[in-house]
């Protein structure tokens, strides 16, 4: 999963998860809920079929030549996308045209083989052992070119499963803790990985690759020190390499990053643009102007009903106001000793109203919006049920939230709240720097949480990933984009060793229930073991879920072969096919 503007995190986070059946032997599989249509809401000009069409709408012929700029609204901190301090929405997009994986996600949500890098990729599952084998495309280089080999997958195995690397923190750890051997074949290209026990999601795995032999130059990646040197060296330093149909040509972190296109490519589609440029704009307000006055040519924000309206104002630009697998939710920080108790998270929780956020925020131009009661599935998905209605949380009933509060020997409740040890509940809302939708919601909370003698202070931050990574906030705003493929995803933001409990939640028993989620053999079980766990997780008011956040992506109507894709990769995930109409 990613965070749009966090891990993929938001997030991003940097895996494009799938979670497929364990069977006998063969390709992979497909089970009912794997994919699905993204529900549009609304699409002018190319994007009007986007809902009933979302793989294809926009296309199609692109000139040669032209620059294209493309949108993102936090600076790039970092280049490692594999890293938990990196690994956000904006820069995974930016990184995808470099760093190929082995499986992406469709805008219907659905899994596809990367068929520029690899040749298949398949499982077999004999005696209780499960066996991955991937076929590399024997084309496929680095642009200094080296071959993309088994080499690769050895390195982000060995920086992922927190064994071979101690001070690694990777973004996530799902399917490479489990990894009992890997084992090259026909030169590297062919790569046999044996499980130490079934992973259902297994197609997650190998989301990003960065090239182990320019990691060996920065470190001894046989040793964990070597490991842990290389993999800070990509986060620090722009990336000159590239397996992708990009390549990154100058980098300015807080206002650009420019790619051109990579000559050493192997794919089937040349890019046709001469630049690609990703512009960052981290206040919202000027997204729209730099729109309409030509100086990008798309923008992806998240919407509010000022940049939908004045979006819609402008005559060459079309947009698709989506909804998809992202979602807005509050995040506790239980390290924090005031915010340790789970009675004072439930107040707090149970005081917050989601109804009266949604009506003042994106209620006013989605309709239909309604409250979010799940944290493994989003509704539309099989899989999906209410479970955070029935607990009062998000139901705003400040006079229950008081109750709660009476009862565990809170005073000044009302006034101004103080714990059993006399120390007063002052918290702060962060959010990210420039986000107007966000800022109106953390002032909402702020307003709803006086009610309780809860101060609330605002704290934005220009830096998502960080302040997350680092635990710096109390009560925290952001949404995870997140992948189709629900196990691997619910075991990276959920668990302790995931790489993006930011919040230190710690519940052994839900995290066990996650863990034998990831290993069920059969979707029905699997979503049931996830829902046991959501149930779980509820209970700890660790996370509250608030609503299914709308998607935006507007461009002007010379630009072809763009298309909102809601799924943790973002639009970029054609990034080849990108150009301006010939």
């Amino acid at each position: 999963m990613r965070a749009h503007g966090t891990k993929a995190l938001v997030a991003s986070l940097a895996l494009v998860a799938l979670g497929a059946a364990a069977c006998g032997s063969g390709d992979s599989g497909s089970d009912s809920d794997k994919g699905g249509k993204g529900g549009g809401t609304k699409g002018t000009g190319a994007f009007a079929s986007c809902s009933s069409t979302p793989n294809s709408c926009n296309s199609g012929k692109a000139k040669a030549g032209g620059t294209f700029t493309y949108t993102i609204e936090k600076e790039v901190t970092g280049w490692n996308v594999n890293s938990s301090n990196t690994n956000t929405f904006d820069i995974v997009e930016v990184i995808g045209g470099i760093s190929p994986g082995v499986f992406t996600a469709n805008p219907d949500f659905k899994p596809a083989l990367n068929k520029d890098l690899m040749v298949s990729a398949t499982q077999a599952v004999s005696g209780g052992v499960q066996t991955l084998t991937y076929k590399i495309n024997p084309k496929a280089v680095w642009n200094d070119g080296v071959p993309v080999n088994a080499d690769d997958f050895q390195y982000y195995w060995k920086t992922s499963n927190t064994k071979d690397c101690t001070k690694c923190a990777p973004a996530s750890t799902g399917g490479y803790d489990l990894i009992d051997t890997i084992t090259p074949q026909d030169n590297g290209k062919t790569v046999v990985v044996k499980m130490q026990k079934p992973y259902a999601d297994w197609q997650s795995m190998f989301g990003n690759l960065y090239p182990a032999h320019l990691a060996a130059k920065h470190g001894d990646i046989k040793t964990a020190a070597g490991l842990a040197s290389s993999f800070e060296w990509f986060d620090k330093t722009v990336p000159t390499w590239s397996a992708g149909p990009y390549v990154i040509s100058a980098a300015k972190p807080d206002t650009s990053v420019t790619e051109v296109p990579n000559p050493k490519w192997y794919g089937t589609e040349k890019p046709s643009l001469s630049k690609l440029i990703f512009r960052i704009i981290t206040d919202q307000n000027q997204e729209v102007p730099a729109l309409e006055n030509n100086e990008v040519q798309a923008i992806y924000p998240q919407p509010n009903a000022d940049i939908v309206k004045q979006t819609g104002d402008i005559q060459d630009a079309q947009y698709f106001l989506g909804k998809g697998l992202n979602w807005e939710h509050l995040d506790f920080n239980t390290v924090n000793p005031v915010l340790k108790d789970v009675k004072l998270r439930t107040a707090i929780f149970t005081a917050i109203s989601q109804k009266d956020i949604i009506t003042r925020t994106i209620g006013q131009f989605v309709p239909g919006a309604s409250p979010m009661g799940n944290h493994m599935f989003v509704p539309g998905q099989v899989g999906y049920k209410d479970n955070t209605t029935s607990t009062k949380q998000g139901s705003g009933d400040v006079d229950a939230a008081k109750k709660i509060l009476q009862d565990a020997g809170y005073t000044g409740v009302g006034s101004t709240l103080k714990n059993k040890s006399g120390q007063a509940v002052n918290i702060r809302c962060t959010f990210t720097t420039g986000n107007t939708l966000r800022q109106q919601t953390c002032q909402i909370v702020q307003t709803q949480l006086k009610k309780l003698g809860v101060k609330v202070t605002l704290d934005p931050t220009d830096d998502l990933g960080g302040t997350l990574d680092k635990g710096d906030f109390d009560l925290i705003l952001f949404a995870w984009v997140s992948t189709p493929y629900v196990a691997s995803g619910a075991q990276q933001i959920w668990t302790i060793k995931g790489g993006a409990d930011y919040g230190k939640n710690n519940d052994p028993a839900m995290e066990a229930k996650i863990t034998q989620a990831s290993q069920a053999t059969s979707t029905a079980t699997r979503n049931q073991l996830l829902d046991q766990a959501d149930v779980m997780l509820t209970k700890d008011a660790y996370v509250l879920p608030l609503f299914q956040k709308p998607t935006f992506l507007a461009t002007k109507s010379t630009i072809v072969n763009v298309r909102d894709n809601a799924t943790s990769v973002g639009p970029p995930y054609n990034v080849q096919q990108w150009g301006v109409k010939s």
